[in-house]
């Protein structure tokens, strides 16, 4: 297919979208969370309070000013040459942004909506990186939030820790044949899928194999996956070469939200390297505050620290301090034995679709020595998919074009945030809009933006 004959993006002034919410209600909210964030840093500053003052009051005004300018519809401008000499990735922004303004002019109320989210966190980032103050520059506006999230997953950490003890000992005595390991690579695979709002098999009664073979757990198993549209997850299980008698080599994991999910993630790196369904598991992060939630380097390691810490899951370490201890020890072993590895590439946070990826030579060639990358969550489906107004009836390799047959082995994980899906049956999008007005929503087309359903998508 032809750049010519591609469908358009989604853009902020289509009231079918979930464009038009998002620039209306979540990005205003955003930033003045942001705001109150850095404002209530800069009331807890002691030392050089004075200092701290100043240059926090300034970034309060440029997030208000952003503010202003959304209110305002504001022409979108080009990164200037000093945001460039601190990062010379924004030129990669104001290529696009060139190419986008010959098609319409691009103001943030009626732009396309995926260039525009990236070009918001580069933008708001700027502001802190380009601070006379030293303190800034390392700064992460959404670091309480995230905190606060995750202190909030304490039932379902614990729930979690409690079941990989138990399951870890099946697995450490070799009796998992390969339909276990299949079904187990099934079940972290969902609650890797679904994080907080799965109805985890994996928590139903005691954690033995019997038990995930039982009759019960494939009900649970089948009441999970009703909601999952798409379900390719048997493809890559076969063809990824995961159900090889050794396994493979290396698995890489393109991760989307820290807290909660970050976890389910690294439990589902704990089951691979104890079940030896591979040998390394690589997990890439974003290098900047990225979408609220996204997981940087230092999330990982600031998560291990709360696992540890009995003042943070203080009902953890006072009911089940092994579990939880035994989760963060595996973690932190396999790190340091650099068989759990932790990458971080600028490409993660362009606003490049994932088309690209073989003209960043670099990563291109690390993701090629993978057996099978997982990409979590829904930016990074739009990403594969550029966010375009794909038919619902799409085939995933349509829609992810050069990818295709870029040889790398593509594995996407999704709960539906946005406008995109593909790969759906003829019929399915009609009678889920239907299902989802008839639920008492007004715009029925956004089913596909709820976090109701899912898909699981394999290219091989």
């Amino acid at each position: 297919m032809t750049s010519q004959s591609l469908p358009p993006p989604y853009y902020n002034d289509d009231k079918k979208s979930f464009a038009y919410p998002t620039v209306h209600k979540r990005w205003p909210t955003i930033l003045e969370q942001g705001i109150d964030d850095v404002q209530q840093t800069i009331d807890d500053g002691n030392n050089d309070k004075e200092q701290l003052t100043t240059s926090g009051t300034i970034i309060v005004d440029q997030l208000k000013q952003v503010l202003n300018d959304f209110k305002n519809d504001a022409t979108v401008r080009p990164f200037t040459e000093e945001e460039i000499n601190h990062n010379q990735w924004l030129q990669h922004f104001n290529t696009s942004l060139d190419s986008l303004n010959q098609v319409r002019k691009v103001t943030w109320k009626t732009g396309p909506w995926l260039y525009l989210e990236c070009y918001l966190y580069q933008y708001i980032h700027n502001f802190f990186i380009l601070s006379q103050d030293p303190f800034w520059h390392t700064y992460d506006i959404f670091a309480r939030l995230k905190t606060k999230t995750f202190k909030q997953s304490e039932l379902g950490v614990l729930e979690l820790c409690k079941r990989y003890q138990l399951l870890s000992k099946e697995l450490d005595k070799g009796k998992a044949d390969n339909e276990a390991l299949q079904l187990l690579f099934t079940e972290f695979i969902d609650i890797s899928l679904w994080g907080n709002a799965t109805d985890l098999s994996l928590l139903a009664g005691n954690v033995t194999l019997e038990d995930i073979k039982s009759v019960q757990g494939a009900e649970v198993r089948k009441k999970n996956e009703e909601k999952i549209l798409v379900n390719d997850l048997s493809t890559a299980w076969q063809e990824s070469g995961l159900n090889e008698p050794n396994g493979v080599s290396r698995i890489d994991i393109v991760l989307d939200n820290s807290g909660f999910e970050l976890f389910a993630d690294l439990m589902l790196s704990l089951f691979l390297l104890d079940s030896g369904l591979t040998q390394k598991v690589h997990l890439h992060c974003k290098e900047i505050p990225w979408f609220v939630s996204d997981t940087m380097p230092k999330d990982f390691h600031d998560l291990i620290d709360q696992l540890k810490d009995a003042n943070f899951f203080t009902e953890i370490h006072e009911k089940d301090s092994q579990a939880i201890n035994l989760v963060a020890s595996k973690i932190e072993s396999y790190h340091n034995a650099n068989k759990l590895v932790i990458q971080h590439h600028p490409f993660w946070t362009l606003d490049y679709n994932y088309w690209s990826i073989p003209q960043f030579k670099d990563l291109y060639s690390d993701l090629s020595q993978s057996q099978l990358i997982v990409f979590k969550g829904d930016l990074n489906y739009r990403k594969l998919t550029g966010d375009l107004q794909w038919p619902k009836t799409t085939s995933f390799k349509t829609a992810i074009q050069q990818l295709a047959t870029s040889g790398l082995p593509i594995l996407s994980l999704r709960t539906c945030k946005a406008d995109v899906v593909v790969g759906l049956p003829d019929g399915v999008n009609e009678k889920l809009i239907k299902v989802y007005k008839d639920a008492g929503n007004e715009v029925g087309e956004f089913w596909s933006s709820s976090g109701k359903w899912a898909v699981i998508s394999f290219n091989k």
